[in-house]
Formats: structure tokens, C-alpha cells, sequence
């Protein structure tokens, strides 16, 4: 990016305006919410399809403007990176490329792969919503950043059937109750749920429970956005980030030093804040707050897309493709939630429960605070950066807490480590959240009895044949969940992630006998090539037992899916006349190991040499949908006008393939053949 003095400026990008996925609905009553839509809260500015000119923060430049790159823990010896714990991101819709996607951000900035990336959808099953362009934005924004900013979490990505209330809720309560998230971020929202006609419906509290750690859990702590709509009249906030049980992230424009540094930063026209029509004021917010209501955000994080971050989104949206500018509250949801689930692995470090974000996180966050004139606001002030607007802003962001940016923006370091508990003095002493209690065994006994494979590839579809038998003196008659792991030691282990979970909605074992049940499933994509043993965990639906593990009695060899197509011309050397049609033929081949299907573009062209430049003239073009198996050919035929001008001799014609498939070709570039012409 372009820096200069001591400010890094905002690109001038071409006249298109910035993008907002959705508009902000109307104010609805609850009564109306099982069918109200929510918005992401996305801006997108600036389109590249090339790697050469990405724009945007990168990871490494916030990360460094932020203080989040030096965060260890365990006297240094361990990098704070948000290991062991989970981060769920639940928002709506499927974004059918993440998996890739998130690759190609990952090789971009020299990321590894989370330790795990699960997706399923709002109930935890395998079968993935319908896809839209707009979400999948978000979601690409989401994963990417959250793991940017903790690449040792293990990510959960919850897909929501559609952005109605019901369901991105449902992607919630699914989400906080799932063994091993600490922290969910939610990125999108809607207005609170009030009318105008003088005669408030209030029942919004009633959600409040949606957004707390379920009895038994770990903590959870909820993240979401402040909103996009740059309304700071009372009832602008945006809902579920008003509920006094999730942390609000507002929105602001970032500048670095040419060193790359913190400079200085200022509210962004963007951001939503004020004060609720419904929720009265926590008890955490009256070191700020006197108001009788709740007031958002809690605290901000760069939202200016002029000021934005870098993203990879290979689903056309509009013309919006490939490496993205992007800016939006949607920045800071996942990014705060990163930073929790690092001072979670600091917590976890030194015994201590995950955090509870109604009754540990904002308490805690606010317990940090002191006023303007106070002679605790140093204290304070190495803790956030107190964005300070020039006093000729219109609503603009004070000294202290204020309605833009609420306490600020985190210095990384130092607010990890008083979450974690590691600075003395600073923050209340809140109660630990219990660990999961230990549950009695089931009495549904587990076996792997199909034979797998001895290899397979990622993505491609599977099956496993379990024998179940019930132990108990009375019959078995409900759900099952089927959790499926990859092992390299032949156990189960608390840190690890399943890489897909089946619901068998109704499953009948008679006492003392036995029963089999197969499910199909995908083989795992997140995961390195090699050697692994497939196991199951499999739980009695309510019945408050202790999950039972199967383990396959072979292993099989795990390989990424492949596409690598290859082109052939099927004769080196054809005769063309000048001014007649002719024909030229080639064989595409799928040298990879999994179906390649897409989109497939052949150009041909006329030159004098066997170097393809600019000057050479394209004869024709031909784009053509193909589904092709590893191992199979197909033949493509070109038909083109020779140049009437030209003269008896030697030519040469050059066809350029290029491609546009699912998994990526790993040679996506054009593939070039040269063919002996004579005229």
C-alpha cells in the first residue's frame, strides 16, 4: 500500500461507489421477526482479480498497527494465537469456495490452515443452504480475518438457511452449545424491534438468553457489529449488538505511520450508535453510562473501506471478484472475536475458564475505563486508543467513552493480557465459568464394521457401516448424533474437531441387541495429505450420556483434490487457405485427482512466432461448461476464418486455455499450444 509522512492514505479508486450487500430493513414488531431479514454489515470498494495488485491492510500490517503480533504467553514460551480454543462465525446462506478461498488468502500472507474448518449448517448437519453472492462476501471476509488475527483457533462456520431472524438465531443456539466454542461473531444485524405509534412492543429482552453461555458450557463471549447505516439518532443501534449480552464493535478510519505503526484514527461516517428504545442500561456500562438504556458500540476497529482490508472471494458478485478492498463493522466482529480467543488460550494457560461475555468480557472490558481528567484515564489509554475526532465533525467522536466508538480500539497486547487475567489490579475478579461436567457412559455401544477404502480424496463422498448395540434392559428410541474425526493415533481426543456431524433423526435398538446405520459423508478438505484413521462419536440425543467412540480398524491415505487440465493439439502441423474456414481440434485432459467442473475458455490466435503477445490477432473463442472426471479427455473443436491477407508461407497459431473450475486448476495461468500453419 501507499504510505506517505506520517498518515497512510486512502486509495483513490475508480468512481464505482462503495457497496452495501443490503439495506437496512424497516422497523418491524417482534410479532412480525419469524420473517423479518437481517443484513451483513460488508462494504466493498475496490475490485482486483490479481494477486500483483492486492489493496487493503494486510494481515501483517494490522496485526502491527493493532500490537497483536508480539502476544505470548507462559513467560514467552508460547505464542498467543488463539490455540485450543474454537471460534464460531455464523452468518446466512453458503459460500461454496471458503474452503479454497481461505487457502489462497492463507499461501498470500504466509498463513498455515487453521487446525480445523468445519462448516455446517444452522442445526450442525452437513447439508449446506442455498448459496448468494452477497453473503458468501461476508463469510469470506469472516473466516479469513478471524483466522488472520488467530491462526491457531479452530474455526466453525455456521450457515443460516436464510437471513431471517429464526434462522441466524438458530445458527447461534447451535453454535454456543457446541463443545468447544469460546467465542461467536456475528456480523450483521437489523434495527431493534419497536413501532412508531406511541405503544412499545418490548419482548426484544426475550431474545437476550440467545446470547449467554448454555449451563454446563464453557464461557462463550458474543461478538457482533454495531452496524453500517452511519446513524447515531436514538433508536438508530442495531440489534442483536444492542443486547447487554454481546459486544458491540463500532466502526473507524485507520492511518499508519510510513513505518507502518499506529498513527491515529477517527470515527467512521458508517458507523451505527446510540441508545436503545428497549434495554436498560448493565450494570458494567454505568462507569460511562447514566442513561436508563443501553448504549452501543463497546468498542471499534477499522470499518472505512477507503481505509479497508485485503479479502479473497472468488464468487462473482456483480463484478466483484477475486482480491477485494473491504471495509464495514463486518471487519471488526471477527477481529475482536480473534483477540478474545487469544486471551482465552492465555486463560486456558493458567487454569482459568473460558470467558463469559455478559458477566466476564464487557465487565472486564469496562472495568478498564476511567474518565477524561481522571487520573486513571493513562491507565486506560495504554489499554485502547481513545479515538479523538477534530472538534469540526459533525456527531463526532469524543474524548473517553462516546456513541461512535465506545471505548476504542484495543493496543492487542495489553487488553489480552487483562482478559487473560495476566495484569493484576485492573479488572474485577469475575466468577469462572464451570468446564464441562464429566457425563455418565452411554448405553449404546459403537463399531466400525465397513472395510474404507485404502485412499480417498478430499471432497469426494464416503460411507461408514456402524454397528450399534444397546447395553440397557429397556429399548433405545430417538436421535443419534454421529460426529466423524480424523486421528492420526487411533483416539478421540477434547481438542479435536469433527470434521462433519450426521443427525440419524430416529434410530430403534431393542435392549440387549444390535443394529446397523450407515452414513455417508464428504472426506475431509482441511486437512494435511497423509495417513489418518477415520473415527465416530457417536451421542444418544438427549439422553445426557457421554458421546461413544468408534474407530475404523484401517487407515486410509487422506489426499487434497486436485484438478490439473492439460491441452494437446491433435495434429502438430494443418494447411489453411486464405479466406476459408477451417478446423482445429485439441484434447483437454484431467490430470488431476478429482472432477474438474467449471467453466473452460480456449482462445486462438494467429502469430508469426511461437511467442503469444499482444499484437497477435484472436481468430475466435470458444467458452464452454465441462464436468470432467480425474483421468478422462474430452475433444474441443475450433472453428476460425483464415486472414484473407495472408501469404503462402509458415505461420503459426497459438490456443490459449485457461480455466475456471472448482477446486482451482493448480495451473490456472493460460496453457498455451503452438500449431505449424502453412498457407
Amino acid at each position: 500500500m501507499f504510505v506517505t509522512g506520517d498518515r497512510r492514505r486512502p486509495r483513490r479508486f475508480r468512481s464505482a461507489p462503495a457497496v452495501l450487500f443490503e439495506t437496512l430493513e424497516s422497523r418491524c414488531l417482534l410479532s412480525a421477526a419469524s420473517n423479518g431479514v437481517l443484513h451483513d454489515d460488508l462494504r466493498i470498494l475496490k475490485n482486483s482479480t490479481s494477486a500483483a495488485d492486492i489493496q487493503g491492510f494486510t494481515p501483517g500490517e494490522i496485526k502491527n498497527a493493532y500490537d497483536l503480533s508480539e502476544i505470548t504467553f507462559d513467560n514467552g514460551t508460547v505464542k498467543g494465537d488463539g490455540s485450543g480454543q474454537t471460534i464460531a462465525i455464523v452468518d446466512a446462506y453458503n459460500a461454496p469456495y471458503i474452503t479454497s478461498d481461505l487457502g489462497v488468502f492463507d499461501a498470500q500472507f504466509g498463513l498455515s490452515a487453521p487446525p480445523s474448518l468445519r462448516i455446517v449448517n444452522e442445526t450442525g448437519g452437513s447439508k449446506l443452504p442455498p448459496t448468494d453472492a452477497g453473503w458468501a462476501g461476508e463469510i469470506s471476509l469472516d473466516v479469513e480475518w478471524s483466522h488472520a488475527i488467530a491462526p491457531g483457533a479452530n474455526i466453525l462456520l455456521v450457515e443460516a438457511n436464510s437471513a431471517s431472524y429464526n434462522d441466524l438465531l438458530a445458527g447461534v443456539n447451535y453454535a454456543r452449545h457446541t463443545a468447544g466454542v469460546s467465542v461467536v461473531s456475528m456480523s450483521w444485524g437489523g434495527s431493534e424491534f419497536f413501532s412508531f405509534n406511541g405503544s412499545e412492543f418490548t419482548g426484544e429482552t426475550q431474545y437476550d438468553p440467545d446470547f449467554t453461555t448454555p449451563s454446563g458450557h464453557a464461557g462463550v463471549t458474543f461478538v457482533a457489529s454495531a452496524g453500517d447505516s452511519g446513524d447515531t439518532d436514538p433508536g438508530a443501534v442495531q440489534w442483536p449488538a444492542i443486547s447487554p449480552n454481546v459486544v458491540s464493535v463500532g466502526g473507524t478510519s485507520l492511518y499508519t505511520s510510513a513505518d507502518g505503526t499506529y498513527s491515529t484514527e477517527y470515527s467512521w461516517i458508517g458507523t451505527n450508535g446510540g441508545f436503545s428504545e428497549i434495554e436498560p442500561t448493565p450494570s458494567y456500562q454505568t462507569v460511562v453510562d447514566r442513561t436508563p438504556t443501553r448504549s452501543s458500540p463497546d468498542v471499534a476497529y477499522l470499518a472505512d473501506p477507503n481505509t479497508g482490508v485485503a479479502v479473497f472471494d472468488s464468487l462473482n458478485d456483480g463484478g466483484y471478484v477475486g482480491w477485494q478492498v473491504v471495509g464495514g463493522t463486518s471487519v471488526g466482529a471477527p477481529s475482536w472475536s480473534a483477540l478474545i480467543a487469544i486471551a482465552d488460550q492465555g486463560r486456558a494457560s493458567t487454569g482459568l475458564g473460558t470467558l463469559d461475555g455478559a458477566s466476564q468480557t464487557l465487565p472486564m472490558l469496562y472495568g478498564l475505563y476511567s474518565a477524561p481528567g481522571t487520573s486513571g484515564y493513562s491507565t486506560y489509554t495504554s489499554y485502547f486508543n481513545d479515538i479523538i475526532d477534530p472538534t469540526d465533525f459533525y456527531d463526532a467522536a469524543t474524548a473517553g467513552y462516546d456513541l461512535l466508538t465506545g471505548l476504542g480500539t484495543p493496543k492487542g497486547l495489553d487488553v489480552v493480557d487483562a482478559l487473560a487475567g495476566i495484569t493484576p489490579g485492573t479488572q474485577p475478579t469475575m466468577p469462572t465459568i464451570p468446564t464441562t461436567p464429566t457425563l455418565p457412559a452411554s448405553t449404546i455401544e459403537a463399531t466400525v464394521v465397513s472395510n474404507l477404502p485404502s485412499s480417498a480424496v478430499g471432497a469426494t463422498g464416503g460411507s461408514m457401516t456402524l454397528r450399534l448395540f444397546n447395553t440397557a434392559s429397556a429399548a433405545f428410541d430417538g436421535p443419534l448424533s454421529v460426529a466423524l474425526y480424523t486421528t492420526s493415533d487411533g483416539s478421540i481426543t477434547p481438542a479435536d474437531t469433527p470434521f462433519e456431524t450426521i443427525g440419524l433423526k430416529k434410530i430403534f435398538v431393542a435392549a440387549n441387541t444390535s443394529t446397523t446405520v450407515v452414513v455417508h459423508f464428504a472426506y475431509p478438505t482441511n486437512v494435511p495429505n497423509g495417513s489418518y484413521t477415520l473415527a465416530a462419536a457417536v451421542t444418544a440425543t438427549g439422553t445426557g450420556t457421554a458421546a461413544t467412540d468408534a474407530v475404523a480398524p484401517d487407515s486410509v491415505t487422506l489426499a487434497a483434490p486436485v484438478v490439473d487440465l492439460s491441452d494437446k493439439a491433435l495434429r502438430s502441423t494443418i494447411v489453411v487457405d486464405p479466406g476459408h474456414r477451417r478446423s482445429l481440434s485439441l484434447r483437454i485432459t484431467n490430470t488431476g485427482n478429482y472432477i474438474a467442473s467449471g467453466v473452460l475458455s480456449l482462445n486462438l490466435y494467429s502469430s508469426t512466432d511461437t511467442t503469444l503477445d499482444a499484437s497477435d490477432p484472436l481468430l475466435t473463442a470458444l467458452t464452454k461448461k465441462i464436468s470432467l472426471q480425474p483421468g478422462r479427455s474430452m475433444i474441443l473443436t475450433l472453428r476460425f476464418l483464415a486472414p484473407a491477407s495472408l501469404a503462402a508461407g509458415s505461420y503459426k497459431l497459438i490456443a490459449a486455455a485457461s480455466s475456471s473450475v472448482r477446486p482451482p486448476d493448480v495451473d490456472s495461468g493460460d496453457k498455451v499450444v503452438v500449431i505449424n500453419t502453412e498457407a
